[in-house]
């Protein structure tokens, strides 16, 4: 009996334990499991290294951290997610969720915004951050609307002419092989009043399209002539801040609205951090990037000033008529002027 009892107790033990082990291994399984619960995959043109790619990691390893591990961020950087337009498509069938955006893909998703890249809008960055302050309810509430999370406004910067060929006029891309980014209105419309027909091409195939001499002239900010390598090609720049683009993050509203609220809170804690940290960053290099450019025997030439007013007034006289929403940019004039 003694025996019988010894063997019963030690089939207990032996049951405890592989129950233990079993339960534990359970929790580990589970732990597994709840640690990756949601992905955000984001695409961009920006190109690993340049400096929207690393805020955009650094905004990445933050949210994961933050959140445990719960939500996996996936980058698909330059332009991997493909051109502005099919990203947009994407973010609308779900294959992505978010996208770090310039001002195609911005119209795309918030056409009432169109008036925020006209030339000769804003003088400076000063300006940019009043009205993104300002008018920052009404911007966010646009996107919302249109089905879409603003993470942030952040800036392209400001855009100049540069060219292969001699350049001191605006006049002169009438007379060259001026690119225009397919299917955006503004740049259309401004080398319409230039008397351009513009070479149409995406921006990923950009680099080509200058190398093989298609394309002579083409319109971007400093920084990104020298992200993207097109400044290997350019021997002058039309030195005028002709026109302010702005950048953007945004995630699908059904995907934001899906997640847990910490990890709503989280990414919208970080966003709004990085995006701060990447426009003064940019603000910063877009002047040290031209001084790179000036440095590798890039002739700025300056329009003359008489020019650049009389452009302005035909600005005003032709494009102001063609902004979608009226009201927001008479309030948005109001803002920049007071």
């Amino acid at each position: 009996n003694m025996r019988k009892l010894h063997f019963f107790r030690e089939k207990i033990k032996a049951s405890v334990f592989f129950l233990i082990i079993s339960v534990i291994g359970t929790i580990i399984i589970f732990d597994n499991l709840q640690a990756q619960e949601y992905t955000l995959k984001l695409g961009t043109l920006a190109p690993a290294g340049s400096s929207w790619f690393d805020k955009i990691s650094e905004f990445k390893n933050e949210v994961e951290t933050k959140t445990n591990g719960r939500i996996k961020i996936v980058i698909y950087s330059g332009g991997v997610a493909g051109d502005e337009i099919e990203m947009v498509r994407k973010m609308q069938s779900g294959k992505i969720q978010g996208a770090a955006l310039i001002i195609k893909g911005m119209k795309e998703i918030a056409p009432e915004l169109d008036f925020l890249d006209i030339p000769f809008m804003f003088k400076n960055y000063d300006e940019v951050r009043k009205i993104y302050n300002r008018m920052e309810k009404e911007i966010a509430e646009i996107f919302e609307k249109n089905g879409y999370i603003l993470l942030g406004m952040s800036h392209h910067g400001f855009v100049k002419f540069f060219s292969t060929k001699e350049i001191s006029s605006f006049y002169d891309l009438a007379k060259m092989r001026t690119w225009a980014w397919y299917g955006e209105p503004t740049i259309k419309n401004f080398l319409e009043i230039l008397g351009v027909k513009p070479v149409y091409a995406e921006v990923v195939g950009l680099l080509s399209a200058i190398e093989n001499g298609m394309v002579e002239v083409f319109q971007t900010s400093p920084l990104s002539c020298l992200t993207l390598q097109w400044c290997k090609l350019v021997k002058y720049c039309l030195d005028e801040n002709y026109r302010y683009e702005p950048g953007l993050v945004v995630l699908k509203k059904d995907f934001f609205n899906s997640l847990p609220p910490d990890i709503r809170n989280a990414i919208l804690e970080s966003a709004n951090k990085k995006v701060k940290e990447l426009n003064l960053e940019i603000e910063k290099i877009q002047a040290e990037a031209e001084n790179k450019l000036r440095a590798m025997g890039i002739k700025f030439v300056k329009p003359k000033k008489e020019e650049v007013e009389e452009l302005k007034k035909k600005v005003r006289e032709e494009m102001f008529k063609k902004v979608k929403n009226k009201e927001l940019f008479q309030r948005f004039l109001k803002e920049l002027g007071s």
